[in-house]
């Protein structure tokens, strides 16, 4: 089983989101190239007017897995969007590891993960996952949450010929 963040994946959650504006708080206006999302601004719907609120970048590596997920606030005072936060992706043999990193305006740059998650694949279906903050008086990252996941198995829901 391959549990990684594609372009199929962003694709699902972005029709997901979309699919009743009427009664949405939000719409969404995404940035299609090649079959892959580049990005997806979200934008307030007070029922009258859309006010912009965040925006989200996605950066893919060769094989199409999301290694990068930006996200972009709107500063209605300089009228531009501004950098908040990321989340990083980094895959291996055995699953992929997610951090998540903050805007450093100091450095103008984001700066070291504080916390972090490693997705484990088990077996097909089943999910490790651990959760680490990183302690600041050692400078160590620290075990917090560890979670299985199981999702279920659909492949004998469909009948075949």
């Amino acid at each position: 089983m391959n549990t990684i963040i594609t372009v199929s994946t962003i694709m699902s959650m972005y029709m997901n989101l979309t699919t009743n504006v009427e009664n949405s708080k939000f719409c969404y206006n995404a940035d299609i190239e090649n079959g892959c999302v580049k990005s997806i601004e979200v934008y307030a719907n007070n029922g009258e007017y859309l006010k912009a609120n965040l925006k989200r970048l996605y950066i893919y590596d060769e094989q199409n897995r999301l290694v990068k997920r930006e996200t972009l606030k709107w500063n209605k005072k300089r009228m531009a969007w501004e950098n908040h936060s990321c989340l990083c992706y980094n895959y291996s043999a055995e699953g992929y590891t997610v951090e998540k990193r903050f805007w450093d305006e100091a450095s103008n740059n984001y700066g070291e993960a504080k916390e972090y998650s490693h997705y484990t694949i088990i077996m097909d279906n089943v999910i490790a996952v651990n959760e680490y903050t990183k302690d600041l008086d050692k400078g160590e990252y620290a075990l917090v949450k560890n979670t299985l996941i199981m999702t279920p198995d659909t492949s004998k829901l469909m009948a075949t010929e």
